[in-house]
C-alpha cells in the first residue's frame, strides 16, 4: 500500500496517533516541529491535522491584529488586562490565581487561542531584573503554588499553558547569550523547585525553554534538563517549545527533548532535520517521538475539554460536559478589580490612612494619578477595552480634590513649571496639615522585558519633587505603581506608603477603595525590598558579564538577608492593615508524614480584615549550610472585627529535605527543628519545636573550604565557588567581533557590528518617531512602549537570536554570512549571503 493510499484512510481525530504518524512524510514531520506566521503551528490539511494558535501572556490574552513578527507588540485585540503576576502573588490568595487563570482560559477560547504562553515562574533573583513584574516571588514555594493554581485555572477551560522560562533565566541584558552558572543544590532547591511542583501537580501541556545557557549548555540543547529532569524524574508528558528565537541547534534540541521551535519559518532548520535523518545523524525513532508529542498536544489543545490534571479520565478525556459559552467581560473586569484590591500592600502608615472621603482640601500630585501605570511592558503588553485610573475613580465618587501633574513620565527631564504648580497646589494642605497624595512609580522606559533596570531609584523628576514637598512640610501619602522594589530613602518622612504594584485595568478603582477605607489592605510582599540594589543577595555578579556566577547559591532573597543581617527597607512577607491581628495558641503535630500546625488569629482592631499567616521552619543546625529559615506553608485568613479564627497549615515532612550533591537526591536530616508562625520574615509571632526523625544524621557533602565560606551568606564571589560547583567557572573571552553568539551591543565597535546594529535599529526608531506623532491615547502609548522595548532589547541580541526570532528580517544564511565576513572569511561569507552552497568548512565556534 502506498503512502498516499494510506493517508486516504487516516484522519486526525479518527485514527490513532501512531497511524497518523505513519502517514506523515518526513517533510511534514519537520513542519510539525516548527511554527509559522509567528504565532501558529503548521497544519497538515491532507490528514486533517489543525494548526494551533499560541499567544501571550501571563496577565492578559495578547492577540496581534496583523502579523508584524515576534516582537510587534503595539497593536492587539482588546482583552482584559489583569494585575501582573508579581501583583497577584502579593494577595497570597491561591484561589485568585485559579480564578484569574480560568478567566484567561475563557478569553483564549473566545479568541481562538489554544496555547497561552504563561505563567512565568522564574525566581526574582535580583530587584533589577526588568521582567520581575511577570514573575511571582523570590521564594520557590510561593512561585510554585501560584503557578500551579494558574495552570489549573487555564487548563480547566481546555486551553494549554506553557510554563516558562526553563530554567535559571534571571536577567534581561544577557538573556539571549548568557550562561547561568548555578551549583547543583541551588538549581534544585531554588530555581527548579517551582517548575517541579507545577509539573507534578498541574500537568501543564507545554514547558518553554529559556534563551540562556545553563552551566554551559543552551537550554534548548540541554538533555539533562529537558529529558533527564523534566521527563524522566518529574514525569512531564507534554511538549517543550523554545522561547521565540531561543533555538540554538535544531538537531541537538530534538535529541535533548525540545520539540517545537518558535516562531519558526526558518528553512535552514527544516533542512537540518531532513538531512540529519537522511544521513543518520538523527535517529528516525527520536524524530517520531518528538512528532508524536506534538500530535498529542494538538489533540489535547483542540478537544475542548480540561487538560492535564484538571478533570481528565485515564484516556485523557473529561467525562463532564464542558461550558464553552462566551466569557463575560464585565465579570472579568470585576475580577481584575478584586485581585488588585486584595493584592495592594500597605507598606507604611502613621494613621493617616484611610482618608475621609468627605474631607475638604485634598491635594493630589503626580501624573500617574491620571495616567496610571497598570501593566508591564514587553511581550505581555495588553490593550484593554477600558482603563479606570485613580482620577476616574475619584471623580466617580464625587471626591473633591485639587490636582497638579507635577512631572511627566517617559522622560528623565524635570519640568520646572509643573513643579512650581505642584508646590503651589500643596501649600493650602501644608498650612492645614492635611495629607498630600503623591502618585509615583516606574514607567515603561524604566522597567520592561528586554532590558534590566540600572538602579532601584525612582526617576529624578519624581524624587526631586517629593524632596521639595517634604522639605516644605507636606504630609505625603505615597501611592506607588511599580512592578518591582524601588528605593525609598525618604520612607521615614512619609505619612503612608500604599503599593498597588501593577494593578491591571481597574487599578484606579482598587486605589480609591483602599485610600478611602472602602476596603482594608491585605496584601504582603513576596519579594524583599532592600534599601538599594547593592544590598541584594546577588549584587556581586548581577548583569556583569555573559557568564553569570550564581555565587550566592541557596541564599536568595530573605534566605540571604536573615543570616546576613541586612538593614532592609521592607522584609519579605511585610504588609500592614487598617486593623490589627493577634496570634495565639500554636499547636504542632505530625500525622502520616505531614506536619500540621494550627493557631488562633484574632482581629483585635475595629475593622474586618484579612491576615496572611506565614509558616517558616528553622532547620536543625547540622553539618550542611542552610538558610536560617524557609517558608513551608501560608494561608490568608479573613477575620471579622473582634472575632477570632483558627487557621491550619500543613506541609510534608519530606519538604524539609535538602539536595545532597553527593547522592544527587533529596536527603532528610534528623534533628530538632523549629516551627515559626509569622506575619513577615522579620515578624515572628509564635514558635514551637519540631522533632525530625526518619532521616539520617547530618553530614556535609562539601569540601571544608565550602563549608567555611558558605556558613554565612557570601557578600562577594567566594574563592570556594568553583569547589561548590564541582568544576572551574567558565571564562568568557570578550570580543568586539560580530559572531553568531555576540551581543550586537558588544560588537558595535567593529565596522560590521556597527552597521548591523544601526540597520537593525533603523526601522524601530522610525516606528518610535511615528508613534510620537500620534495624538495622546492608549494606542499611542502602547506603540511607544513597543518600539522602546525593541530599541532597548536589540543591543542584547545576537545574530543567531535575531535570525531565529525574525527570519523575515534576517534570514539564517545572511546571519551566518555576516559572521563569516566578520571572521575574515569573505568568500565563505559571500557564498552564504548569495545563497550558494558553502564549501565544507568547520563550524564557526563563538
Amino acid at each position: 500500500m502506498t503512502e498516499a493510499t494510506t493517508a486516504e484512510h487516516v484522519r486526525f481525530g479518527e485514527a490513532s496517533l501512531d497511524e497518523v504518524l505513519a502517514a506523515l512524510t518526513l517533510d511534514e514531520k519537520a513542519l510539525l516541529l516548527e511554527g509559522v506566521d509567528s504565532w501558529y503551528t503548521h497544519a497538515v490539511p491532507r490528514l486533517g491535522i489543525p494548526a494551533l494558535f499560541l499567544t501571550d501572556g501571563p496577565h492578559g490574552v495578547r492577540t496581534v491584529r496583523d502579523d508584524g513578527g515576534a516582537f510587534d507588540l503595539g497593536d492587539s485585540r482588546p482583552s482584559t488586562a489583569f494585575p501582573t503576576s508579581a501583583t497577584l502573588a502579593h494577595s497570597w490568595d491561591r484561589t485568585l490565581a485559579r480564578r484569574m487563570g480560568a478567566a484567561l482560559g475563557r478569553e483564549c477560547r473566545d479568541l481562538g487561542v489554544q496555547v497561552l504562553l504563561a505563567p512565568g515562574v522564574n525566581i526574582m533573583r535580583n530587584p533589577l531584573c526588568g521582567r520581575n513584574f511577570e514573575y511571582f516571588s523570590e521564594d520557590p514555594l510561593v512561585t510554585g503554588v501560584f503557578g500551579t493554581e494558574f495552570v489549573r485555572g487555564v487548563q480547566g477551560e481546555g486551553v494549554a499553558t506553557s510554563v516558562k522560562h526553563f530554567a535559571a533565566n534571571s536577567n534581561e541584558d544577557y538573556r539571549f547569550v548568557g550562561d547561568s552558572v548555578v551549583d547543583e543544590r541551588a538549581l534544585r532547591e531554588i530555581y527548579l523547585r517551582a517548575f517541579e511542583r507545577i509539573v507534578r501537580d498541574a500537568r501543564p501541556a507545554t514547558v518553554m525553554c529559556a534563551y540562556n545557557r545553563l552551566n554551559g549548555t543552551f537550554c534548548s540543547d540541554h538533555r539533562e534538563l529537558l529529558t533527564g529532569i523534566l521527563r524522566d524524574e518529574w514525569g512531564f508528558d507534554g511538549v517543550v517549545m523554545t522561547d521565540w528565537g531561543a533555538l540554538h541547534d535544531r538537531i541537538a534540541a530534538i535529541e535533548a527533548g525540545c520539540e517545537l521551535e518558535m516562531p519558526g519559518g526558518i528553512p535552514h532548520n527544516r533542512h537540518e532535520i531532513v538531512s540529519a535523518v537522511a544521513h543518520g545523524r538523527l535517529a528516525p525513532e527520536v524524530l517520531d517521538e518528538a512528532v508524536r508529542r506534538m500530535l498529542r498536544l494538538i489533540e489535547r489543545a483542540t478537544a475542548g475539554r480540561p487538560i492535564g490534571g484538571q478533570g481528565e479520565d485515564a484516556s485523557g478525556h473529561d467525562p463532564r460536559p464542558h461550558d464553552a459559552g462566551p466569557h463575560d467581560p464585565a465579570a472579568h473586569a470585576a475580577l481584575a478589580r478584586e485581585i488588585a484590591t486584595g493584592s495592594a500592600v500597605l507598606l507604611g502608615n502613621d494613621g493617616t490612612l484611610p482618608l475621609d472621603a468627605g474631607a475638604a482640601g485634598l491635594v493630589v500630585i503626580g501624573e500617574l494619578f491620571e495616567r496610571m501605570r497598570f501593566q508591564g511592558a514587553g511581550s505581555s503588553l495588553i490593550l484593554p477595552p477600558e482603563v479606570v485610573s485613580p482620577k476616574d475613580a475619584f471623580d466617580r465618587r464625587g471626591i473633591a480634590y485639587a490636582y497638579a501633574r507635577g512631572y511627566r513620565t517617559l522622560t528623565t527631564d524635570r519640568d520646572a513649571s509643573l513643579e512650581r504648580a505642584a508646590l503651589a497646589a500643596a501649600e493650602p494642605a501644608i498650612r492645614a496639615d492635611a495629607p498630600v497624595l503623591f502618585f509615583g512609580g516606574l514607567d515603561d522606559f524604566e522597567e520592561s522585558e528586554g532590558f534590566d533596570r540600572s538602579s532601584m531609584r525612582l526617576g529624578v523628576p519624581q524624587t526631586a519633587l517629593l524632596r521639595t514637598l517634604l522639605d516644605a512640610g507636606a504630609r505625603v501619602v505615597l501611592v506607588l505603581f511599580a512592578g518591582a522594589p524601588v528605593e525609598l530613602p525618604f520612607a521615614d518622612e512619609l505619612a503612608a506608603v500604599l503599593d498597588l504594584a501593577l494593578p491591571g485595568m481597574h487599578g484606579g478603582e482598587a486605589t480609591a477603595a483602599l485610600l478611602f477605607g472602602e476596603a482594608n489592605p491585605s496584601g504582603k510582599l513576596t519579594e524583599t525590598w532592600t534599601r538599594t540594589a547593592d544590598d541584594a543577595s546577588s549584587a556581586a555578579d548581577f548583569d556583569r558579564d555573559v557568564v553569570a556566577q550564581y555565587a550566592e547559591s541557596i541564599y536568595v532573597g530573605y534566605r540571604f538577608h536573615d543570616l546576613a543581617g541586612t538593614d532592609l527597607r521592607y522584609p519579605f512577607g511585610h504588609g500592614l492593615s487598617y486593623t490589627s491581628f493577634e496570634y495565639r495558641d500554636l499547636e504542632v503535630r505530625v500525622e502520616r508524614g505531614r506536619v500540621v500546625a494550627s493557631a488562633v488569629i484574632a482581629n483585635t482592631g475595629g475593622r474586618d480584615g484579612a491576615e496572611v499567616v506565614q509558616l517558616y521552619v528553622r532547620a536543625a543546625r547540622g553539618e550542611v549550610f542552610r538558610a536560617d529559615k524557609e517558608l513551608r506553608a501560608f494561608a490568608k485568613v479573613r477575620v471579622a472585627a473582634g472575632a477570632a479564627e483558627r487557621v491550619e497549615l500543613s506541609f510534608d515532612l519530606a519538604d524539609l529535605a535538602y539536595w545532597d550533591v553527593a547522592e544527587h537526591d533529596w536527603v532528610l536530616e534528623d534533628g530538632e527543628a523549629e516551627v515559626l508562625l509569622a506575619a513577615s520574615a522579620a515578624d515572628i509571632r509564635l514558635t514551637a519545636p519540631l522533632a525530625v526523625t526518619g532521616g539520617r544524621a547530618s553530614r556535609s557533602p562539601y569540601p571544608a573550604e565550602v563549608d567555611a565560606e558558605y556558613a554565612t551568606p557570601p557578600r562577594g564571589i567566594p574563592s570556594s565557588f568553583p569547589a561548590l560547583l564541582g568544576r572551574p567557572v567558565p571564562v568568557h573571552r570578550r570580543t568586539r567581533r560580530l559572531g553568531m553568539e555576540t551581543r550586537l551591543g558588544d560588537a558595535k565597535r567593529s565596522a560590521i557590528g556597527a552597521v548591523m546594529l544601526a540597520f537593525a535599529l533603523g526601522k524601530v526608531r522610525r516606528d518610535y518617531r511615528a508613534a510620537l506623532a500620534m495624538p495622546e491615547s492608549r494606542e499611542r502609548d502602547a506603540r511607544l512602549k513597543s518600539a522602546h522595548f525593541v530599541v532597548r532589547m536589540l543591543p542584547s541580541m545576537s545574530l543567531r537570536s535575531i535570525a531565529m526570532s525574525s527570519p523575515a528580517d534576517l534570514p539564517h544564511p545572511l546571519a551566518r554570512g555576516l559572521a563569516d565576513l566578520a571572521a575574515w572569511h569573505p568568500i565563505r561569507g559571500l557564498r552564504r549571503i548569495l545563497g550558494r552552497p558553502a564549501r565544507a568548512v568547520p563550524p564557526v565556534v563563538e
